[in-house]
């Protein structure tokens, strides 16, 4: 039977091959010439960028000397160049000095980013000349674009012919071997339908090497790389998702209008709306105030910017606002994250509350140090210039009786003597202990803050002050006595002057202390506590005893810790090591 040409299946086999085959060459010649191109036009782009490179580079020494012959006649060798259409050289006024080729009118030509971009058929490039951190001038450099144009001609002729000779290979296979191949491409044909349904797993056998065997395993690599790639980019899409949303900072994708398009979890804990309220939504419902006008969501920017965010409460707090942008199928597309920056700004009050504590104390203790140099000066000057003056006196007086001497004289000469020198013995005695009591280093730290303690009792008979120690205090070493002596002496002046208490109760004791490590570490503990009006912790008072109790612990890598409350006492607790390595005694 016979069947019309137009339903033969052999024909429309062959028609349908050349078919096919025409449609699968020319997108092919397309993309090979699309390559073709990018590959001219990403070689000129680079002999432009390093020919203005090399200009700009060595034409700043010349530019610098005012020798425009002898950059004349260097840059004369790169005028050369075939595709150079021009090459002009600026100075710092905009006036050539040096010009090949007809540059464009005015020295002001429109900067080309690609050669493929280019309309006029001319690559501009540009760039300043600097030497010594100085602009000494510009360059400014074209290049023709018929080169490149007719080396992408030739490849044109080349991919079309090639192709077109092998279309006509391909009909006459086809018409040889039509029913064989019928066969061969129904299982390529059901191939593809089942990897258009989302079967990847799908192999076609290749069986013989020809045309057909070499599609098959064309179209078999072809469907592994699209498996490979579906696969990635599932992966990345999972990524993306879960960065989203396990992320603490706020993200939101948004169009030009500003119109909330995407968010993830961490903005319904950051402001407390939920997804669906914050969709279709101006970005502004974000923030308390839009600084720099109402586009600043359009602006993309580098660096974070610092904002006050506005949550569904009303409540405000300061936040961190990073945009960017992208083009997507032409429409740009904003993405903004947002970070709660409330801890960090709460750490960095902290910090400068401490720097100003640290300023006020160095201040403080330069004036203490002079108010006690001035109250020693009098002390010297008041009783022991008195009472050397007295003793001269006396001497004086013996020295100048008549003989034989009066013995009465004398003895009650001698007798002043002895008072006096007892006087001046107790005076530099209460300026010694004041500058370093001596029984810390003639009976030890316990000894010593008996007595003071001891010593504080009798000045304030009102008060009742309670001493405890326990353990192994005396071979602490004198960097660590010092320092328990300095605070319990302060704490005591502290009592003292503010806290109107009735009791006061100091516990020393070593032992082992908890390191960070999990270990347990020597050191000695001190506890001193009152029943007087207390005070408020977070309003720190202006005076220098607990900053320089703080830093005293500081100093020996202790640790000094303050509880009280208005009207509940105050206790303070210091552990510092036992052993320090700045011990010299």
């Amino acid at each position: 039977m016979s069947v019309d040409v137009l339903r033969s299946l052999r024909v429309r086999l062959i028609v349908g091959v050349v078919v096919i085959e025409i449609l699968m060459l020319s997108l092919l010649v397309w993309s090979n010439m699309r390559v073709i191109r990018r590959a001219h036009a990403d070689r000129l782009r680079d002999t432009a960028a390093s020919l203005l490179q090399e200009v700009a580079a060595t034409s700043g020494s010349y530019m610098v000397e005012v020798d425009y012959a002898r950059l004349k006649e260097y840059l004369s060798g790169i005028a050369e160049n075939p595709e150079l259409s021009y090459l002009v050289v600026l100075d710092r006024d905009r006036h050539p000095v040096v010009r090949f080729g007809s540059a464009p009118a005015g020295y002001t030509p429109e900067t080309d980013h690609s050669p493929a971009e280019v309309g006029d058929r001319r690559f501009d490039v540009a760039d300043d000349i600097v030497f010594g951190g100085r602009k000494m001038g510009r360059v400014l450099m074209g290049f023709s674009l018929a080169r490149m144009e007719r080396a992408i001609h030739a490849a044109r002729v080349r991919s079309v012919s090639i192709a077109g000779a092998e279309i006509v290979l391909t009909i006459l296979a086809t018409v040889l071997i039509g029913m064989h191949l019928t066969r061969r491409l129904g299982r390529l044909a059901e191939a593809a339908q089942r990897v258009g349904a989302g079967d990847y797993s799908v192999a076609v056998p290749t069986e013989t090497d020809d045309e057909i065997g070499m599609t098959a395993a064309a179209f078999n690599g072809m469907v592994a790389e699209v498996s490979a790639r579906t696969r990635q980019l599932k992966a990345a899409l999972a990524r993306e998702r879960v960065v989203k949303e396990v992320s603490i900072d706020g993200m939101i994708t948004y169009d030009v209008a500003s119109r909330i398009l995407s968010l993830n979890p961490a903005m319904k804990s950051l402001f407390g709306y939920a997804q669906q309220e914050l969709l279709g939504r101006r970005t502004d419902v974000s923030l308390a105030a839009i600084p720099d006008g109402s586009d600043f969501w359009i602006r993309a920017t580098d660096k974070c910017c610092e904002l006050q965010g506005r949550r569904r409460d009303g409540g405000v707090f300061p936040l961190e606002v990073h945009v960017g942008w992208t083009d997507v199928d032409g429409r740009r597309l904003y993405a903004a994250t947002l970070r709660d920056v409330t801890e960090r700004k709460r750490a960095e009050s902290e910090c400068r509350g401490l720097l100003a504590s640290n300023r006020y104390l160095v201040h403080k203790s330069l004036a203490v140090q002079e108010q006690e140099r001035r109250h020693l000066a009098r002390e010297l000057h008041d009783e022991l210039g008195q009472c050397m003056t007295a003793i001269q006196a006396d001497a004086k007086l013996i020295q100048e009786l008549p003989e034989p001497r009066d013995a009465r004289v004398v003895a009650a000469s001698a007798g002043a003597i002895m008072q006096v020198s007892a006087r001046v013995y107790d005076v530099v005695h209460s300026m010694m202990q004041r500058l370093r009591p001596t029984v810390l280093d003639d009976l030890g730290l316990v000894a010593a803050l008996q007595e003071a303690v001891t010593a504080w009792e009798n000045l304030h008979p009102g008060v009742c002050c309670d001493f405890s120690a326990r353990g192994a205090l005396g071979d602490l070493g004198e960097r660590v006595n010092i320092t328990l002596y300095r605070l319990v002496q302060e704490a005591l002046t502290n009592v003292a002057k503010h806290a109107r208490a009735s009791r006061v109760r100091i516990r020393l004791e070593r032992g082992a202390d908890a390191t960070a490590g999990g270990a347990r570490a020597d050191a000695v503990f001190l506890l001193i506590e009152d029943d007087g009006r207390g005070m408020d912790p977070s309003q720190p008072g202006r005076g220098l005893g607990l900053i320089g109790m703080r830093e005293r612990v500081a100093m020996l890598n202790g640790a000094l810790e303050m509880r009280s409350s208005p009207g509940a006492g105050l206790t303070l607790a210091v552990a510092v090591p036992a052993t320090n390595g700045g011990d010299d005694g």
